[in-house]
Parts: C-alpha cells; structure tokens; sequence
C-alpha cells in the first residue's frame, strides 16, 4: 500500500505542477497526450484505492490556480469543467444515464456544439451594460478580467434589443483564428525573439496581459455557449438552444454550426463532419460538446463536484499517443548518412498503425535524452509522418539505457565522421558499403532515374550478392544468362529486363543528374541544373560560385556537386555511362525551350494538403515540366499555393498575405488532366 500512496503522491505533484504551468502561466511544459495519459493513470490508481483519494487531487479538482495580478472575483454559479469520452462508447454510455430521467412520452433532444479550444469566462450584464468578467479560475472564483473583456470586439458593451433580463450572466471561450495566430506570432519574433505554442495559450496571455491595450491588439474573438438569467424570463425560455438563439438576438455571437439533435446517429454525425471538416477550419476544435437541451432535466441531473451530469466533451482522436521505446536501429542511406530509427510498441494514430519513427540525427536522441523502454509521446507530423515529440520522464524505469549514436558504421565498420554544417554523421566508405552500393544502384535505376522495368530492389541486391554488379555501369553489361541465375527470372522476365536496359540509355539530362545521387540534388535541383547548364561538360567543370548563383541552390548543395565532379573515380563513372554504355539524352529535351507557357511558367508555388488525383510527387512533376520552381515554405515572393484536403498552416499564412489559392479542382482545370 505504500509504494501505491507513494506513486499516487508523485503523479498528483506532477500534474499540479503541469496544471499551474498550463493554465496559471499558459506555458504548457507537456503535451495534452502525456497530460490525459498521466491524469488516467491517476483516475485508475484512486479508483482502486478509494481510500486514498484526497479533496486537493487533480481528480477532484476543476480549473487553475488564480494569478496574484488579478483582483478574484466570486461566481454566481460555479464555472464546471466537462466529462470526456474520445469513443462512441463513451458517447453511449453517457445517453444510457440520460434515458433513466426522461419519460416516455416526452423527446430526448441534445443540442450539439463545436468544442472551441479556447479559454472559459464569465460575463456578468446588468440592464444590458457589461459590468464585469472572470476567467473561470479554481471553478469558483475567477480573475477579473473586465478592462480586457472589454477591448475584444465581438463582446457587446451594451446588449440590443429588447426583453433584456436586470441581470445577466454569459458564459463563453475566447480564442484565436488561425490566421490571425500566424501574424501574431511573425511580430512576436521579431519583437521579443520567441513564438506562443499555439493559439490557445496566445489567446491566454492576451486575455489576461496587464495592459488591456495589448489585449485589444491580439484579435480575440468571444463565443457564447451558455447563459443565466437570475429573473423570471428563464422560465420562459425553457431549452439550452432557445437561450442561446435569444443571446444571439441581444448581439451577443454565437457559433453558427450548433443544430439540435434527436437521436445518436444524429450526434455522431454531427460528430465526423466535424472531424473531417476540423483541419479546414479557421480555429481550432479538438471535438464537439453534447448537452441535455431541457433545462428541467438539466436541473433533474444535476452535477457533481467537477462536472454536470447532462454534458459531456466527445472529443476527437488525439493526434499523439504514448507508447514505449523497445529498440533503436541505426540505418545507413545511399550518401552514407546514418539515421537512428526508433522501433516501438504498435499504436494507431488517425486509422493508421505505426511501430517506428526516424529520429533524424544525434542530436535529436540527445535533446530527448532517450533511453530504451522511455514511454515516448508519438504523433503524425502534417497528419502524414510519424515522429516522436518527447519523452514521459516522470514514467522512466531506474534501469533504462540511454541510447548512445555508434562510432562505426553498423554495416561495414567503417569510422564515422560528423559534418557539423549539415549537421549529419556519414560513412564515407561509398559504394565500397554494402549498405550504400544497394542503395545507390536502386536510387540508379528507380523510376525517376534511369529507369528499368522489372530491375527492383531485390533483384538488385541479389546481383550485388553473386557480384554481378559492383557499379551502375555493370547494370549495362550484364547479360540474359546472368538474369537467369537470379531467384523468380525466367527467359521472359530477363528479356523484359535487357529490353528495358537497352530503352533506358535514352533519358532526359534532368533524370541522369538525379540518377547520380549527389547529397542534397533531387528531382527539383536537378530540373534547375539541367535548365541551367545544358551540356553535361559546362555542369562537370563548373566552380562553386557558377553553382551558388543558381536560384534555389545554396552553399551546401553547391559544395556537395563541387565535391562529386571533383572525384577523379566520378567523372571516370559518369564518362563511361556516356561513352562505353551508351546513355544519351536530346540537349533541348528538359530545357527551357520546350516548357509549355502555362501561368505556372516560372512562378513560385507552395503544395499543402492531401491531393485526391495524384501523389505529391507525381504533381511536383507536371508543375515542374511546366516550369515552376516548387518551394516549402510560404512567402511574399511566393506566386500560388495549391492546396487538397487535410491542408495545414501554410494555408492560412498564405491567405493572411494575399497569395493566390487554387484548390485542386481548379488546379485540374488549369493544367487540363
């Protein structure tokens, strides 16, 4: 019992302390998935141990300590916080308790809400003026925020209209668009060189900043989502829904998209529009909140000391989750960059299993300070990539092993070597690395290289492992009855192969430079090369500032084609794929010359989102052949940004200033496909 207390001791410390760092100082030091999962553990632990639940746990708690700058102010009502369910069965059980108290004869409406991700106040209006407001503090008390109330434009002063209640309390969420985050946040770094987190902890500090003026610079945007009346119009007004349409005629806003519901498949509908819709969105919403639209059976309900019994938070699916590190690999690429990879329990993140994430570099494993058997917060950056964000430290087991980046290459044992500019530690040991050498050749020969059918990465590894090919240039002169000593090649597939070796000679100057593998040049680089230079020659013998001037090509790349073409074993290579195999390519085919003018020609063009009729890579071609230059990043000198569905920041940075946006509707008929 005691090493329980003891754990149950410690978890409650550390939650106190993430909660005052969270909403006292709207500086989170954890994720909302490490929070949620150190807070169940919590909840699991008291449960089975009721005994050793005390009145000042997090459990039992709502809300935050209040900040000494502001003057408290006590609420009429207490300011509860709300139930969560992340699951339809969590949903289910919740209207299972609600059918107890309804009778038969009467409708069993919910009315159905966006969970705005934003910060609860209260505000109180007497003959329709705004007298006072508070944040909701512990749940009883709350800072007097008036003065900053004030300044956010979409909180009434005076309330119009008419049948206005003597005395009036507003409950709502202040918040931030997106938008409006981003333009914050590019003056925040140039005047005190640092970001806010998120939106929500930006909207935070402006609603409670000393200085009510820096409040009314921020652009916060208030909605209401609940009101008492304290006279005898509330009984008039006898659902949730019909209170907050009668606010909404007194000018006080109020979301848009809250629609009564009548059933569960009604709820749960309303529930995946918005969980699809969420990423198009202007403001963040991490799911909706369903409430008992009878204001009786509101009251029959009740609440408990934390949350009331007719509401509950149906949130989406966390884009993190926590799972445990069981082993890291060290992988080795095709230029001899080495990359940890972490391997770990299997978890499912927006319907998608994963077990692995790559770590990037030595100092990525040093900034986690990750050991083995850590509980290790995973999440889809962009939706898309698997990437671990930190580790739960207060979950580490006294023996854990730190992992340590290795001295020699895993695969040949070659001495590992740290290029501090690119911040990346290679095996420079070439095609003389196993590793290296099957990976070059299937970078050589993949579809946007030199392309040959039916010659995939194991056939290659195969042919590397009889020693029938060493370089790319034995690819050339292999033969049918090599092809046949291989595993699954037939007479058929091996004439297939030499047919394909023999077309593939003919390619493009773009692809031959991309088929070299130099560190940094990839199909996009290539396509800038091979405008640029024309005739192989003038690319061989060019110097570090002729490549440097090159748009979209920087000291590192410039340095890493300076570096390959100064390589004596190179050039030999390259000359004799040219003379001896025979590879040749049309010098105007790729170049400029034979772009077709579209009003992609030339410009800067930013991609975000998922694209429903091709990949990222298959779209880059074509707006590439049409002459643009493809970019990451959003700017002022950037011309368009395309955009699909599941879009990102970039989209709203690029609105905020003004870039043109093509959806890909548009974009289809721009390029007629």
């Amino acid at each position: 019992m005691t090493s329980i207390k003891n754990k149950i001791d410690k978890l409650r410390k550390n939650i106190l302390n993430y909660e005052h760092f969270y909403h006292t100082l709207d500086q989170p030091i954890i994720s909302d998935a490490e929070y949620d999962y150190l807070l169940h553990q919590l909840y699991n632990l008291e449960s089975k141990n009721k005994k050793l639940i005390t009145s000042d746990s997090p459990t039992q708690k709502i809300g935050s300590n209040l900040l000494t700058k502001f003057k408290k102010i006590t609420h009429f009502f207490p300011m509860l916080s709300l139930e969560n369910t992340f699951d339809v069965n969590g949903y289910f059980n919740f209207e299972k308790k609600i059918v107890k108290f309804i009778d038969i004869n009467k409708s069993k409406d919910f009315c159905c809400e966006l969970k705005l991700d934003g910060i609860a106040i209260s505000i109180i209006y007497e003959e329709g003026v705004l007298v006072r407001a508070a944040t909701r503090g512990n749940g009883f008390q709350g800072e007097n925020i008036t003065a900053n109330a004030r300044m956010i434009q979409s909180i009434p002063l005076k309330l119009k209209g008419t049948n206005i209640p003597k005395r009036l309390e507003v409950r709502g969420e202040v918040f931030m668009l997106k938008s409006d985050f981003l333009q914050l946040n590019k003056k925040y770094k140039i005047n005190h060189n640092k970001y806010f987190s998120n939106p929500r902890n930006a909207a935070a500090g402006s609603l409670r900043h000393i200085n009510p003026k820096i409040t009314a610079e921020r652009k916060l945007i208030f909605s209401c989502y609940a009101c008492y009346f304290f006279t005898e119009i509330e009984k008039e007004l006898t659902t949730h829904y019909t209170r907050l349409m009668q606010c909404s005629s007194w000018g006080l806003p109020v979301d848009k998209n809250i629609i009564l519901c009548s059933s569960h498949i009604e709820v749960i509908d309303f529930y995946k529009k918005f969980e699809k819709k969420r990423n198009f969105l202007d403001f963040d919403i991490d799911g909706i909140v369903v409430k008992v639209n009878s204001i009786e059976l509101q009251k029959k309900l009740g609440c408990n000391t934390k949350s009331p019994r007719w509401a509950i938070a149906f949130k989406f699916f966390s884009a993190e989750r926590i799972s445990v590190l069981r082993y890291v690999k060290f992988e080795v690429g095709r230029t001899g960059v080495i990359t940890p990879v972490a391997y770990f329990d299997p978890i499912c993140i927006s319907g998608v299993l994963i077990k692995k994430a790559s770590l990037y570099n030595k100092h990525e494993i040093e900034r986690l300070n990750l050991h083995i058997n850590d509980s290790i917060i995973i999440c889809r950056s962009g939706d898309v990539i698997p990437k671990v964000l930190n580790v739960v430290k207060t979950m580490r087991y006294k023996n854990a092993k730190k992992i340590v980046f290795p001295v020699l290459c895993p695969v040949c044992s070659t001495k590992l070597l740290e290029n501090s500019e690119e911040k990346v530690i290679r095996c420079h040991a070439g095609l003389t690395c196993d590793a290296q050498k099957k990976k070059a050749l299937h970078h050589f020969f993949s579809k946007k290289s030199l392309y040959i059918n039916g010659l995939g990465p194991k056939i290659i590894d195969e042919l590397i492992k009889k020693e029938f090919v060493n370089k790319p240039i034995d690819v050339f002169y292999l033969k049918d009855i090599d092809l046949i000593k291989l595993k699954n090649v037939g007479m058929k597939k091996s004439i297939k192969i030499m047919n394909s070796i023999s077309q593939c000679k003919n390619t493009t100057f773009k692809c031959f430079i991309y088929a070299l593998g130099i560190p940094g040049v990839g199909e996009i680089v290539s396509e800038k090369i091979a405008n640029y230079f024309i005739k192989l020659d003038k690319l061989m013998n060019a110097d570090i500032l002729k490549l440097n001037s090159i748009e979209g090509i920087g000291k590192i790349i410039a340095n890493n084609i300076f570096n390959y073409f100064s390589i004596v074993s190179n050039c030999d290579m390259v000359r004799e794929l040219i003379k001896k195999a025979g590879v040749f390519w049309d010098v105007q085919r790729g170049s400029e010359l034979k772009i077709k003018q579209t009003i992609f020609f030339n410009k800067k063009i930013v991609l975000t989102g998922v694209f429903s009729n091709y990949s990222r890579i298959e779209l880059e071609k074509i707006l590439i052949d049409l002459g643009a230059n493809i970019s990451t990043n959003v700017s002022k000198k950037t011309d368009f940004l395309i955009y699909g569905k599941s879009f990102g920041s970039k989209f709203y940075k690029a609105k905020n200033i003004r870039i043109r946006i093509i959806s890909e509707k548009e974009l289809n008929s721009l390029i007629q496909i």
